[in-house]
């Protein structure tokens, strides 16, 4: 597995890739009608705008496997530095390709966003948001020693009204701890 920084050419790969973790991932948590019908238009606009000015504060890290996918792309980390003043940096999205799943390269790709971090807004905390629904995501972030906050509400991109929660990191230097 290589890891890179995303290009703007790159978002059509990062928007097909991210829509196929929501239809996963997120099939009992978003309308099915919109995971089957807009999604994939939806995600693509975002990462076409994303890329095509991106935040200076905004780092994309890809994952890409040298064998045996279509389009290269196993996985990105997207991540925005500084993010806020009390909770620190923020992972904005974290998605690997469902085929990938399980082989540690979700924990990497967090790593490498602490790593980011750690370099240019050092002395923060890191975070990130996660559906409460999504059970196994915030299983994965308790094991790598995430703290849970209080749930929220927020209007999801299909519309309906979801609770997630904040996981948060006070020092992501922990995150670079082996497993």
């Amino acid at each position: 597995m290589e890891f890179r920084p995303a290009l703007a050419a790159d978002a059509p790969a990062i928007a097909a890739l991210h829509a196929a973790s929501w239809a996963s991932a997120y099939r009992h948590i978003l309308s099915p009608d919109w995971l089957d019908r807009e999604l994939a238009g939806d995600r693509l606009a975002v990462w076409e705008s994303r890329m095509a000015a991106p935040d200076p504060m905004m780092r994309v890290l890809l994952a890409e496997d040298a064998v045996g996918s279509d389009t290269g792309l196993a996985g990105f980390v997207c991540l925005f530095l500084a993010a806020d003043p009390k909770w620190g940096s923020h992972v904005d999205n974290l998605h690997v390709r469902p085929d990938c799943r399980g082989l540690g390269l979700g924990r990497r790709l967090l790593a490498a966003a602490a790593e980011l971090a750690l370099a240019e807004a050092p002395g923060q905390g890191l975070d990130l948001h996660v559906y409460v629904a999504n059970t196994a995501a915030r299983g994965f972030y308790r094991r790598l020693g995430g703290t849970e906050s209080l749930a929220e509400k927020e209007i999801a991109p299909d519309g309906s009204r979801q609770t997630y929660c904040r996981i948060w990191w006070p020092d992501p230097a922990r995150l670079l701890a082996p497993a």
